[in-house]
C-alpha cells in the first residue's frame, strides 16, 4: 500500500518506520528542510512513560486563575478573541473532575507503557543512538501539598501496573547527589524507574536516514502543504508548492497545525497549540547525571551528552512561536535556584515551540470520516515519549488488524 504521511516530527517518522518496515511505500511530506526541526527539536528529552496526569486535572483549575496574568507563571492563557482557544478551553474546564482525569489518566497510561515496549522492540532491532539515559526520571516537590497529591497520583498508577517510589528528601539526594546542593528546599519525591531521557532530535533524525535506507521510505522536506483533497467521499490528493501527491491512505501528524487542514474537510478536532520553552547549558561538575521534574515550576531537567537541557511552562497564545525573554527568564531563574553551584549565567540557546494538545490530554489516533484519511496527532508534552506505541497503533489501524492494546479514549469520536 502507498501511503502518504503528512508531517516529519517524531510522531510522523516514527509512523514512517514502522509502516515502511511492514513492507509498504512510505513517502513523507514536511515544510521543513530536515525532520524533527519544529515541536521535536529541543523538547525537554524526556521519555515519561510513566507520566500520566493530564494537565486537565481538578488541581489545575485553582491555580490556572492565580497564573493567568503572570508572566512567570507555569501556564498562562492570553486571552484573545479565538474562538477555537474559547472551546478548547471550555472542553478542558470540563476535562478537570475526578472522574474525567482518572479516565484520561488510565489512557494515557496505557498508551505510555505502550509505547516503552515498542521503542525497546525498535531499539533492540535498530542500535539508533540518542544520548540515551535510562537511569529513570525523578519528580521533586518544595510544597507538601504538590509531594501529597503527586503521591496520591502514584499509588493510583502502581496499581495500573506501573511502579513508582515515593522517596524522602535523603533518598532524592541517593538518586542524584547534585540535590544535596539545591537551593531550595525538597520535602521529596517520586521516582519512576521506568521513564528514561535522550535527544528526541537526534532520534527524529537518525530514525528517518534509517527509514530511507533501509526501508526506502522518501522524505519530500522544503514542502508545504496547501490542502487535503477530497471526492467522493474519499482522500484523492495533497497539493503542495511541490506539486500533487498521491496514495492509497493518508496520515495527518502535523501538530498543531492539524485542524487547519482538517477543518475543510469537515473534520473538527480539538487541537490546541501550548507553546513551550527550552533551554540548553553546557554541562559542568555540578550538572546532575538524573533527569529531574521539578514540580512546583513544571520544568524538567535531562542531560543529553555534554548539554543540559531544560524546559517547560504552558503558553496558550494561537500559533505565535516567538520566544519571549519574559518567559525564559522564569526558567533561568528556576535553574539557579536548583542549581546554584552550576553558576550558569547565560544558555547556550533558547528555544520554543508549539505542542499540538487536547483539552483532556490524550491524542487522536485512528479513523475519520474519510476511509483512506488517519490521525496520528494532539500529543502534547508527550510526543516523543508516545511516538513508538501510536506508531505502531496506526499501523494496525490502517492494516485492518486488531491493536494490540485499546484504543479506547484515543480516538476522534471521544468528541
Amino acid at each position: 500500500m502507498k501511503i502518504l504521511i503528512l508531517g516529519s516530527g517524531v510522531i510522523g517518522v516514527s509512523a514512517a518506520y514502522f509502516l515502511s518496515s511492514r513492507g509498504h511505500e512510505v513517502e513523507v511530506i514536511d515544510r521543513q528542510s530536515e525532520s524533527g526541526r519544529e515541536t521535536s527539536y529541543a523538547n525537554g528529552g524526556q521519555l515519561s512513560f510513566s507520566h500520566a496526569e493530564p494537565w486537565a486535572n481538578p488541581s489545575t483549575l485553582p491555580k490556572a486563575a492565580q497564573w493567568m496574568f503572570k508572566d512567570d507563571a507555569p501556564l498562562v492563557f492570553r486571552p484573545r478573541a479565538d474562538l477555537d482557544m474559547i472551546n478548547w478551553g471550555l472542553k478542558f474546564i470540563m476535562n478537570c473532575t475526578a472522574a474525567r482525569t482518572q479516565k484520561n489518566s488510565v489512557s494515557l497510561l496505557r498508551l505510555g507503557l505502550y509505547s516503552k515496549k515498542k521503542l525497546e522492540q525498535l531499539r533492540s532491532y535498530s542500535g539508533i543512538k540518542f544520548d540515551n539515559r535510562r537511569e529513570g526520571i525523578l519528580h521533586i516537590f518544595s510544597k507538601q501539598k504538590d509531594f501529597d497529591h503527586a503521591g496520591e497520583q502514584a499509588r493510583f498508577q502502581e496499581k495500573l501496573g506501573c511502579r513508582a517510589d515515593i522517596v524522602n528528601t535523603q533518598k532524592c539526594i541517593q538518586l542524584e547527589p547534585m540535590l544535596e546542593h539545591a537551593g531550595k528546599p525538597i520535602v521529596g519525591g517520586i521516582f519512576q524507574p521506568l521513564d528514561e531521557s535522550g535527544d528526541a532530535f537526534i532520534f527524529t533524525q537518525e530514525l528517518a536516514k534509517l527509514s530511507a535506507k533501509e526501508h526506502k521510505a522518501v522524505f519530500h522536506y522544503n514542502t508545504t502543504i496547501h490542502s487535503i483533497d477530497q471526492e467522493g467521499g474519499k482522500i484523492t490528493s495533497v497539493t503542495t508548492d511541490k506539486g500533487v501527491f498521491k496514495a492509497d491512505a493518508y496520515i495527518v501528524s502535523l501538530g498543531s497545525y492539524s485542524p487547519i487542514y482538517l477543518k475543510p474537510l469537515g473534520i473538527h478536532v480539538p487541537i490546541y497549540p501550548m507553546k513551550g520553552y527550552s533551554i540548553t547549558f553546557p554541562t559542568n561538575h555540578y550538572t546532575p547525571q538524573m533527569s529531574l521534574t521539578d514540580g512546583e515550576h513544571k520544568i524538567v531537567y535531562s542531560r543529553l551528552g555534554d548539554r543540559l537541557r531544560v524546559a517547560g511552562t504552558a503558553e496558550f497564545a494561537g500559533h505565535n512561536t516567538d520566544i519571549r525573554p519574559e518567559r525564559i527568564a522564569p526558567i533561568v531563574r528556576a535553574v539557579k535556584e536548583l542549581l546554584p553551584k552550576c553558576e550558569y549565567d547565560a544558555p547556550l540557546s533558547e528555544w520554543a515551540c508549539l505542542r499540538p494538545s487536547t483539552p483532556d490530554g490524550p491524542p487522536v489516533i485512528g479513523k475519520t470520516k474519510y476511509p483512506n484519511l488517519y490521525m496520528n496527532t494532539g500529543h502534547g508534552t508527550l510526543g516523543w515519549t508516545q511516538a513508538a506505541g501510536s506508531a505502531a497503533l496506526i499501523t494496525d489501524v490502517i492494516e485492518g488488524h486488531n491493536t494490540e492494546i485499546s484504543l479506547d479514549g484515543l480516538t476522534l469520536d471521544r468528541y
